[in-house]
C-alpha cells in the first residue's frame, strides 16, 4: 500500500514543459499533510490555505509567479492520481475556481477518502509522502525551511526510505574540485582535517527539474550562498557574473549587493567545466527573483 500511495503522489503534474517551476501543488499538499498530522484535520479551508500557502508560492516559486492557491486547490482534484477531494463549487468564465465564492463560502478540500484511510492505517506514510514531495520538487537546501514554514515536523525514527532519484555521489567531489574547493562567489574555503566544511555543490538546474549530476550543472558554494542561490536571491548570468535580486533588503542585503553584484565568480579549472548556458538560463528564468 505504501509504495502504491507514493507512486500516486508521484503522478501529480507539477513541473510544466521544459522544467518550468510550478511548486503550487506540492506546497499545498505539504500544508494539508501538516494539518492532518498536527490537528487530525481531514479538510482544509480555502481562506486558511490562502493565508498560509500564498506567501510560500511567492518565496519558493518563480519570479512573478501567481501567488493564489486557487489553482492547486481545485486542479489537484483533476489529477489522475485521485488523491484530492473538493466540495462542489462554481467555476468562473475561464473554468477556474472563483476566488469570491471560495472565500465567501470558506470552501473546503482535502485528501480523498481512500488516501485518508491509507494515512489512518499507517500514519508514518504522511512523513514518507512529505519527503517524496520535497525530494521531487525542491532542492535539498530548502527542505527544512519549507517543512518549518508549513508546520510539518517529521518523526525521523519512524520514517522509511522513500523513492528517490539516483544521484551520482561523485557530483559533490567533482564540482568542489573543479572550483578549487572554495565558494565561487565569496571564496570561502575553510577545511578541517583536510576536508571542506560548509561547502556544497549546488545544482544550477534543479535535480528534480531534470538537471544532471554533471560539473557543467554545478557551482561550488558555501552554505549561505547555496541557500541564497536556491531561493533565487542570487544567480549567475551568462557572463559568469553574480546578480543580486532587487528583493534583497536589510544591512546584509546591502552588503551582499555591494560586494558581489555584477562581480565575476571564481571560474573553474578549465573552460570545459564552465556552466552550460542552458542551465544558467533556466536558473535565471525559473529561480532568480530579479532581472538579469
Amino acid at each position: 500500500m505504501a509504495d502504491d500511495l507514493l507512486r500516486r503522489f508521484d503522478t501529480i503534474r507539477t513541473f510544466a514543459k521544459d522544467g518550468k517551476l510550478a511548486p503550487h501543488k506540492p506546497l499545498l499538499l505539504l500544508y494539508a499533510l501538516a494539518k492532518l498530522k498536527n490537528e487530525n484535520a481531514e479538510r482544509i479551508v480555502f481562506n486558511d490555505a490562502e493565508d498560509a500557502v500564498s506567501p510560500l508560492i511567492q518565496t519558493y516559486g518563480p519570479f512573478r509567479a501567481k501567488t493564489t492557491v486557487a489553482y492547486p486547490f481545485v486542479r489537484l482534484a483533476n489529477d489522475k492520481s485521485n488523491i484530492w477531494w473538493i466540495e462542489p463549487h462554481q467555476k468562473n468564465a475561464s473554468g477556474d475556481l472563483s476566488l469570491v465564492e471560495a472565500r465567501d463560502r470558506r470552501l473546503q478540500a482535502g485528501f480523498s477518502d481512500e488516501v485518508l484511510a491509507a494515512f489512518k492505517a499507517d500514519p508514518k506514510l504522511i512523513d514518507n509522502v512529505a519527503l517524496n514531495l520535497l525530494e521531487r520538487n525542491f532542492p535539498p537546501s530548502l527542505h527544512q525551511d519549507i517543512l518549518e514554514a508549513v508546520g510539518l515536523y517529521l518523526g525521523n525514527d519512524e520514517i522509511e526510505a522513500v523513492i528517490r532519484r539516483k544521484r551520482d555521489p561523485r557530483f559533490r567531489v567533482n564540482v568542489l574540485s573543479a572550483y578549487y574547493e572554495q565558494c565561487c562567489v565569496c571564496k570561502y574555503d575553510i577545511k578541517m582535517n583536510g576536508a571542506a566544511v560548509a561547502l556544497e555543490a549546488a545544482h544550477i538546474k534543479m535535480h528534480s527539474a531534470g538537471g544532471p549530476d554533471e560539473i557543467n550543472n554545478g557551482l561550488s558554494l558555501c552554505v549561505i550562498h547555496h541557500k541564497l542561490f536556491d531561493l533565487g536571491a542570487i544567480t549567475v548570468d551568462k557572463l559568469m557574473k553574480v546578480r543580486v535580486s532587487e528583493r534583497v533588503v536589510g544591512d546584509w542585503g546591502r552588503k551582499l549587493n555591494d560586494e558581489f553584484h555584477e562581480k565575476e565568480i571564481s571560474l573553474p579549472r578549465s573552460e570545459a567545466m564552465l556552466p552550460t548556458p542552458q542551465y544558467v538560463q533556466w536558473h535565471n528564468e525559473q529561480i532568480f527573483k530579479g532581472v538579469v
